[in-house]
């Protein structure tokens, strides 16, 4: 029996820092915890997938790590549940110019249960109900390791990445080996900028402008899109177009960021679909209180903004 799964992900790559590249760990100084919960309906079908991921900042000579859980659940079928550790060291470009890698590695537990699937020989045309089916239906697990790559170049205005997941995995969309996904690389980049031209705290409006792209497997896309943030209010949206293909969606974001914490909803609006909102996200990030402690560089303002 030949199925396969897809890469677990997220719309709101402006928040899920950590999820979108490792190497973002550590950038806001202080620990930080971050929570993701996702749904989407497709057809008959129910995907969820809930991320937590927790990172801190050390002292410089020693970088920056972090630990995060994923849990991604495919209609009843595919069962996934993610444990990594991340590493990440910081570089100094420029004087305010700043570079990170990172590394993270950690054990994945699947499942892929075929006890609900409805297969050709189990039909009848002079019957309502199901037969029986001459299918192997018994449940499926691996264990295997996965690793992830990042890379983040940034400044207090903008910032720019790579990562790589699933390094060890199959580079084609074809994959050869059921046990791994394959290679995923995303490019991603997000800026700042204001009504005023001081960055200050009496600014009018600010806007973040991001792009991400996606490429490998059966999850290539493209996604652009827009933050305007008053005050404490954050309103947006973004646009999703599959690569390649003629599959779009439309988000639509709001959001409320305090020094401490940031709540967020988004709704997906698929285009040319019988359910256009079939997709919702929500997620909560809070920052723990800053230990003292020395630091090597000038401190810089965190390119997760």
């Amino acid at each position: 029996m030949d199925i396969s799964a897809q890469i677990a992900e997220f719309t709101q790559i402006y928040n899920n820092y950590v999820y979108l590249n490792p190497a973002f760990v550590g950038t806001t100084s202080c620990p930080h915890i971050f929570s993701s919960y996702r749904t989407k309906n497709f057809s008959q079908a129910r995907y969820s997938t809930a991320y937590l991921s927790f990172d801190v900042d050390m002292k410089q000579s020693l970088g920056s790590c972090g630990i995060s859980l994923l849990h991604d659940v495919q209609n009843g079928v595919f069962n996934e549940t993610e444990l990594m550790a991340i590493y990440a060291r910081t570089f100094r470009l420029q004087k305010y110019l700043y570079m990170k890698t990172s590394l993270a590695a950690g054990y994945v537990y699947g499942k892929t249960d075929y006890s609900d699937l409805v297969f050709p020989d189990m039909l009848h045309v002079l019957s309502d109900g199901y037969g029986t089916t001459r299918e192997v239906l018994d449940t499926d697990v691996r264990h295997n390791f996965n690793s992830e790559f990042g890379v983040l170049v940034f400044n207090d205005v903008f910032y720019a990445g790579m990562s790589i997941k699933n390094l060890q995995g199959n580079v084609g969309r074809y994959a050869k080996n059921a046990n791994l996904f394959p290679r995923i690389f995303s490019f991603h980049g997000m800026a700042k900028f204001s009504t005023t031209k001081a960055y200050m705290k009496e600014y009018l409006l600010l806007f973040y402008p991001s792009v991400n792209v996606v490429v490998g497997g059966y999850s290539s896309y493209a996604q652009v899109g827009l933050i305007l943030q008053k005050w404490m209010a954050q309103i947006g949206a973004s646009y999703r177009q599959i690569l390649p293909g003629n599959e779009n969606s439309f988000a639509f974001f709001v959001g409320i960021v305090e020094k401490r914490f940031r709540f967020a909803y988004n709704c997906d609006m698929t285009i040319n679909s019988s359910k256009q909102f079939d997709t919702h996200e929500v997620s909560f990030g809070y920052q723990f209180d800053c230990r003292e402690k020395k630091k090597k560089f000038e401190a810089v303002k965190a390119p997760t903004f």
